[in-house]
């Protein structure tokens, strides 16, 4: 028998299904594309199965199931197959409220369900859990294989996903200050930048993902940067910019930028603003 029955073996799902098996796990795993299962399992010496019934009755009980990004449509089917003591592993979904219902739905059966918020797609993943913590305990040889250091119990069932699309909040406001700043840069007209090239370097160097838990943290306990900001007092901007640390400068731009103010743009437009001069000259 199993170990672990995985669930979804394409995209995110045959990455962590590799990572599993890299550290020693032995799995069971299904994909409605059995050819793919096929192929993966072959590279990867673990057991296809073919339907989910067989999955399911291939893993010791209580059994541990991981449903992957990407295998949402699996869940209903699923339900019927499992008992009293198993765990669920629920990365498929994306609204905490969800995982809540879902939750509460298998705790009716005696089934342990954990939301798993799932982030990165380098060697390794971060991921933020919710639900009880015995159950997350038994899951820790598997959070080690694909997080090793970086997974986290947020909290109860729901608080998973809700970290997540917290998390993925800010991802999406990197990702638009990341496009200002190459906009500002084209717009200055000072230099003949690559701007692929540009952010292609910007991007292998981790710049607009590293430290961005600093950035936050900083942005929130600065508790006197919003009434300050929102004064527009061009002099008191000036000394604010100077006495805060570049960390909750970015911060404050992220933030900004997410709610389309152009604050942003003036700070980068004061950032180019010798550069520009010097073209000028």
């Amino acid at each position: 028998m199993q170990e672990i029955a995985v669930i979804g073996l394409s995209g995110d799902g045959e990455r962590m299904a590799r990572l599993m098996r890299a550290s020693g796990l032995n799995l069971a795993g299904y994909d409605p594309d059995s050819a793919a299962c096929i192929r993966l399992a072959e590279e990867c010496a673990f057991q296809p199965c073919h339907t989910l019934e067989d999955l399911i009755s291939s893993v010791s009980k209580p059994r541990r199931i991981w449903l992957m990004p990407g295998s949402d449509a699996c869940f209903e089917p699923l339900k019927p197959l499992l008992e009293a003591e198993d765990i669920v592993v629920d990365s498929a979904i994306t609204h905490y409220q969800a995982a809540v219902r879902r939750a509460k739905l298998l705790a009716e059966q005696g089934i342990k369900l954990i939301d798993a918020g799932v982030s990165g797609c380098g060697t390794y993943y971060a991921l933020m859990l919710g639900g009880e913590a015995p159950a997350i305990e038994k899951l820790k040889p598997c959070l080690e294989a694909i997080s090793p250091g970086r997974w986290l119990h947020c909290g109860p069932s729901g608080s998973g996903h809700f970290v997540k699309q917290a998390h993925q909040h800010i991802e999406q406001s990197a990702a638009q200050t990341l496009m200002q700043s190459l906009a500002a840069i084209k717009k200055s007209g000072s230099f003949d930048v690559d701007l692929p090239a540009m952010a292609q370097i910007w991007l292998l160097g981790g710049a607009h993902h590293a430290g961005v838990q600093e950035l936050v943290l900083g942005f929130l306990n600065e508790t006197n940067v919003l009434p300050r900001i929102a004064s527009s007092n061009p002099q008191e901007l000036a000394i604010l910019r100077q006495q805060m640390t570049p960390a909750i400068n970015l911060a404050l731009a992220l933030h900004y930028a997410g709610q389309g103010s152009n604050l942003f743009q003036q700070q980068i437009a004061s950032i180019l603003g010798a550069a520009t001069q010097h073209k000028s000259d």
